[in-house]
């Protein structure tokens, strides 16, 4: 394409049906836009999604729990099914399994308090016991996971805290009351004192235990819904407050062998009335939810970009047609039929290049924009990432070129076939 035809393509957008191009124009903007913003946001929500619920989330770990719903002390079941030490033997012998860290839920209340920024604290807890392997050496490097009664003389209770529940506290305490938001990296170190035997809200006829203890590190573990301690100190207490209950486990971290086996534990696991979660199973499904929404939405915007160009295309089309007898006389003249189908083709690509690069940015921007005022918001947000919206930019360069190939390819087609009519048809009026 010379640049003078260029020149020449461009004159002619200004003619004929030009405020039906203009409105077909403006339809691939818009389309462009929404989906830009649609597949930004969606790729930002499943970044969310894989920062909050799948790293460290190996596809060969079963999580097993009782058919009810368990916190702390508190505990409803359904059929009073417990995983009790036989439970567990009958698992751990399978021989799909790996190994099991067990996890114990402290029966009897709890709190702790110290000092935040000067300030006295107190709060209710739950204690979960659990094992060093089931945090992992990355977590414990350098602490000593061990602990009981008899060590409080000497030794700091080790805790480890959720990250789940310190966003928890960000989003749903901090913010609520004006107050300052916790990081991971703020709370590691802090001391503080464990009361276990009574809180607020309930109080057990044994004296109180009194420990002190240190947050010494952080955990975004899935399976981790309270504050961590050895599981020698949470089976201790329960002994001690609770002596003629039966010991009983609140869940189970199953490894198998291979991923693969993971599906028959799953099987076996429920035919002995416990409940089994594979916790990559639970982060794929909301990820499967989001994407679904994400495709449907890029689905529709997609489906306005198709009808956006096919306007275009028609648009140019019924100008070509009211323009017959001009065209006409250009092909009498010995005006190549391939260059003026090539010159109304290129202005399709022209002006659709124009019109998507618009949207496309203007989705960014729109994007960048719905991302810096949702975490403006929300201090849990802003303190995880950096931004909501995710800008693959090269496959979205890829989709222009696709989308401009195409329309451009069956502009040409169209062109051609008709201005392939005969010159006594184009000429006639």
């Amino acid at each position: 394409m010379k640049t003078k035809d260029t020149s020449y393509a461009i004159r002619l957008w200004n003619r004929g049906h030009w405020r039906d191009y203009l409105f077909s124009q403006l339809m691939l903007v818009t389309a462009a836009l929404f989906l830009v913003f649609f597949i930004s946001i969606g790729l930002g929500v499943q970044k969310v999604l894989d920062r909050f619920m799948s790293r460290d989330i190996p596809a060969e770990q079963v999580r097993v729990t009782p058919p009810g719903i368990q916190a702390g002390f508190f505990l409803s079941e359904q059929g009073g099914l417990e995983i009790t030490e036989a439970l567990r033997d009958s698992i751990v012998n399978l021989p799909e399994v790996s190994r099991i860290d067990p996890q114990i839920y402290a029966h009897v209340p709890a709190y702790l308090q110290g000092l935040l920024g000067g300030q006295p604290y107190y709060t209710d807890i739950t204690l979960e016991g659990v094992t060093g392997e089931f945090l992992g050496d990355s977590i414990l490097e350098d602490v000593d996971w061990s602990y009981d009664a008899a060590d409080s003389a000497t030794k700091y209770l080790p805790i480890v805290l959720s990250e789940n529940l310190l966003l928890l506290y960000n989003a749903g305490f901090a913010e609520a009351n004006d107050l300052v938001g916790l990081s991971p990296e703020g709370v590691v170190g802090l001391e503080c004192r464990v009361t276990v035997g009574s809180s607020s809200i309930a109080r057990s006829s044994h004296r109180p235990v009194t420990v002190r203890a240190r947050i010494v590190a952080t955990s975004n573990n899935l399976a981790l819904f309270a504050l961590a301690v050895p599981i020698e100190f949470v089976d201790g207490m329960n002994t001690l407050f609770l002596p003629d209950r039966q010991r009983s486990y609140s869940a189970l971290m199953v490894t198998a062998e291979r991923a693969e086996d993971v599906p028959e534990i799953v099987r076996i696991v429920e035919g002995l009335g416990l409940r089994a979660e594979t916790r990559r199973g639970i982060a794929q499904k909301a990820e499967m939810l989001v994407a679904i929404v994400t495709t449907a939405l890029s689905a529709l915007a997609l489906a306005i970009l198709v009808s956006a160009v096919t306007s275009a295309v028609h648009t140019l089309v019924a100008d070509i047609r009211s323009r017959k007898f001009a065209i006409g006389v250009l092909v009498a003249l010995g005006t190549p039929r391939e260059k003026l189908a090539a010159v109304f083709s290129f202005q399709i690509l022209f002006m659709s290049a124009l019109s998507l690069i618009t949207g496309g940015l203007l989705g960014a921007l729109v994007s960048w924009g719905v991302s810096e005022a949702l975490l403006s918001l929300s201090t849990v947000l802003s303190t995880a990432l950096d931004s909501l919206a995710v800008f693959p930019a090269g496959w979205m360069a890829a989709g222009l070129v696709i989308v401009l190939a195409v329309s451009t390819g069956l502009s040409y087609v169209t062109f051609r076939r008709l201005l392939n009519q005969p010159v006594a048809d184009l000429l006639r009026r």
